[in-house]
């Protein structure tokens, strides 16, 4: 097949010397940036200006300085030859999300988790996207796979339910992109499990990797429609086949570790011999992949956490876990914790191992493995934030709101102090809601994080919603008694919205913020 771009790869290697120079902006230093990356040394909408100059597609890196798999990435991913010399057929761009304008291009272009690597052709159009939790392997690959096929990936997927057949490499493509990054509202859902089982279908027959992740995909949208999907059951038993298959199911472990309680909870709510089946199937491809060294420790750690969810999904109500399980969960994070201490690399290590910790019910180890972090943490406030949802499970409440304050107070960056701030208040609002003043004074200093340009967007627009919903219930519970703090709220709300532009997307988030309340 055709490589425009690879062809056009090998030409700018000879030729580099005598291009002209990017456009340069404010490309800033961020902590454990990949440095054999050529990052594009200024400004997005310069970096699409070069690409399409030199017809190169733009690798754009999302992600924080906080994000525990985004460290992850960095480390396994970034650091191998066969990633670094594919991204030279690129324009790469790291784009932290507290970066300038980082939220704005989020909105863009659709993305929203950390950590996303998106890839767009010079036009802006999306070929693939990937996240974290792949055979490490695999992300060469699919940059080579997004170098063979331009086509629009949304566009390939329409084609497809449209009836359009699909070659090897469109349904890899298909197969390789992290849709569970896709930021589809569940209303949504229904349709793209349809569309991503009939990809599944239409690659060719021996494609079963492919096809495997597809139906896996299609697995996971069917069973959180907002509607109920009649392809829920055949989709089921597609995952149960795939799981029977040993060698297969452990291929397509990050695909299937992504399958969730709701998922779970209807294989069981089916009833019959399946949910047995599918629990030990499941449970024993999470162990081999736990030991697969072709994911990352860290990777390896949250297959063991997905192994943990589905025995208690499909077992009987409050069966006790296998003491094998337990045990070889304890050994497996005293290992990893032990044996690294890079902070960046233990970083997804001590994340997943809170998963697993507090999927265990040991919420005093998870206690000690998030307290003992802090200290040599490159981002400390994370772990506070962890640990104080911790502290408030054991009851702990005041401890729980000391360490919320202190997140927040320690956060850096506009989007991630927002973020922080959202969880303190909220804390306050489960924990102290009869302090009227602290909730009334630290709501209106977070709203005050979103006082500047391109603030109000997807990640920020979340979190506003959902305080906007808490204010309203404590005001509620409270039979309307803070009405007067609502009221201020939105008031003080308004004076950061007039400063942004009647057509700009984020100014009908700004007003709708306890509107009416």
């Amino acid at each position: 097949m055709n490589r425009p771009w690879t062809t056009l790869g090998l030409l700018l290697l000879l030729v580099s010397c005598h291009k002209a120079q990017p456009l340069h902006a404010n490309h800033a230093t961020h902590a454990n940036e990949p440095p054999d990356i050529a990052w594009f040394d200024g400004s997005l909408d310069g970096a699409f200006i070069v690409a399409k100059r030199e017809n190169r597609p733009v690798l754009i890196y999302w992600g924080a300085e906080w994000c525990p798999f985004c460290h992850t990435l960095k480390s396994t991913v970034f650091s191998r030859p066969d990633f670094i010399a594919k991204s030279k057929l690129f324009l790469p761009v790291y784009l932290d999300g507290d970066d300038d304008g980082a939220q704005k291009w989020g909105e863009e272009f659709h993305i929203q988790g950390y950590p996303t690597l998106i890839v767009l052709d010079p036009d802006r159009h999306e070929i693939i996207r990937l996240g974290a939790g792949r055979d490490v392997a695999q992300y060469a690959a699919a940059l080579d796979v997004a170098l063979e096929n331009v086509q629009p990936v949304d566009a390939l997927l329409k084609s497809v339910t449209a009836g359009a057949a699909l070659t090897l490499e469109e349904c890899r493509r298909l197969a390789y992109n992290s849709w569970e990054l896709d930021t589809l509202e569940a209303g949504s859902y229904g349709e793209q499990a349809n569309a991503l089982a009939i990809a599944a279908s239409d690659c060719p027959a021996d494609a079963l990797v492919e096809r495997a992740s597809l139906n896996t995909y299609a697995a996971y949208y069917a069973a959180n429609a907002a509607a109920p999907s009649v392809l829920l059951a055949g989709l089921q038993d597609h995952v149960n086949e795939i799981l029977s298959q040993p060698t297969l199911a452990v291929t397509a472990a990050g695909a299937l570790a992504m399958l969730d309680d709701n998922f779970f909870k209807s294989v069981r709510a089916r009833g019959g011999t399946l949910p047995d089946q599918l629990r030990d199937r499941y449970v024993a491809t999470m162990a081999a992949a736990a030991t697969d060294r072709r994911y990352a420790l860290a990777d390896q750690l949250e297959f063991l956490d997905a192994q943990l969810r589905a025995l208690k999904d499909l077992s009987k109500p409050k069966a006790a876990l296998p003491k094998d399980v337990v045990a070889n969960a304890h050994q497996r994070i005293d290992a990893a914790l032990s044996a690294e201490q890079n902070p960046f690399v233990r970083s997804g290590l001590v994340n997943a191992s809170l998963d697993i910790l507090e999927d265990l019910d040991d919420l005093p180890g998870a206690y000690r493995v998030a307290h003992d972090e802090i200290a040599r943490a490159s981002a400390p406030y994370y772990y506070k934030a962890d640990l104080a949802e911790i502290a408030e499970k054991m009851g702990r409440k005041d401890e729980a709101l000391t360490l919320l304050d202190e997140a927040y107070r320690e956060s850096q960056g506009a989007a991630t102090r927002f973020q922080w701030g959202q969880l303190y208040v909220s804390g306050l609002l489960r924990l102290a809601p009869k302090d009227t003043q602290r909730i009334t004074d630290a709501s209106s200093a977070v709203l005050s994080e979103l006082d500047g340009p391109d603030r109000i967007y997807r990640r920020a627009r979340v979190r506003l919603e959902k305080l906007d919903r808490e204010l309203r219930a404590w005001n509620d519970a409270a039979k309307g008694s803070h009405a007067d703090v609502l009221q201020g709220l939105h008031e003080h709300m308004q004076e950061i919205c007039v400063k942004i532009p009647d057509a700009d997307a984020a100014r009908a988030s700004c007003d709708a913020f306890l509107k009416t309340a």
